[in-house]
């Protein structure tokens, strides 16, 4: 019999979530990619690919800046959601669901090619990486931004925490399918695709502390893709929202501060 996939692998899994992530985790990644636009410094008309988008954030930055920008993603709700989000901003179809290992794009197609959180998470990284390569345009520069913390940022840190804590003889998994989470695992990356690596920045942010409440409806959200949400029962997983709502009356009023490297790298002239 055939494993199920992983949820992180299944479009499914975050179609059943687009419109809370929407709500939810947007909070948080757009002030990380508004940052990762600003560094970037794109000349208006710039065509643009945001890879894994999401519900839109940083794609809806590029078409208010002035950008040629489409964005891709494997989940047709996060696509419809991300269509509708930068429609708002300018007419035109912004979005169209795709494969981030295998862009259904030209060569030398992009002056510029985004991933905010996105390739990190993929089955092969590095294929996702060498596709923004291809697609890029000789001096075409790529955004790749991951979390410092490897279980993830804002409610993830503390969720992972919850798991340990209530399962310490079973392996926590990470999001990302390989770590790149330091400017030396960024560059590596880029290198081994064939880009030159410009900067890293690290870019930090607060996830607001939420009401206790918050950590009880959301476990699915901020950890379901994990294997190990999978293999839990319903008491178990309602154990696990308990502890996590335990963890988040400690918090500090600023929240749960979360650090992103934005590795930044050009493709060669």
């Amino acid at each position: 019999m055939t494993a199920p996939p992983l949820a992180i692998n299944d479009p499914a899994h975050w179609d059943s979530l687009a419109e809370r992530y929407a709500d939810e985790a947007d909070r948080l990644t757009s002030l990380y990619c508004e940052a990762a636009w600003q560094d970037a410094d794109l000349p208006q008309g710039a065509r643009v690919l945001d890879v894994a988008t999401g519900a839109g954030a940083l794609l809806a930055i590029a078409v208010k800046g002035g950008a040629d920008a489409i964005g891709i993603d494997f989940s047709p709700a996060m696509v419809r959601l991300a269509q509708e989000r930068a429609a708002t901003i300018r007419p035109g179809n912004h979005a169209m669901v795709m494969d981030g290992q295998k862009l259904d794009f030209a060569d030398a197609s992009f002056h510029a090619a985004f991933s905010m959180f996105g390739v990190f998470m993929f089955p092969d990284p590095i294929a996702g990486f060498a596709e923004i390569a291809r697609v890029l345009r000789p001096g075409g520069l790529a955004v790749i931004a991951v979390w410092e913390n490897a279980g993830g940022a804002g409610p993830a840190i503390l969720f992972q925490e919850a798991a340990r804590r209530l399962f310490p003889d079973r392996p926590i998994p990470t999001p990302m399918a390989r770590l790149f989470n330091s400017p030396a695992l960024l560059d590596q990356a880029f290198r081994e695709v064939g880009l030159e690596p410009q900067a890293v920045h690290a870019v930090e942010h607060p996830w607001p502390a939420q009401p206790v409440e918050w950590f009880r409806d959301n476990a699915k959200l901020a950890f379901g893709w994990s294997p190990l949400w999978r293999d839990l029962d319903e008491q178990q997983r309602t154990a696990f929202s308990e502890e996590a709502a335990a963890l988040a009356m400690k918090l500090p009023p600023e929240g749960i501060r979360s650090t992103a490297f934005v590795g930044m790298a050009r493709k060669p002239a």
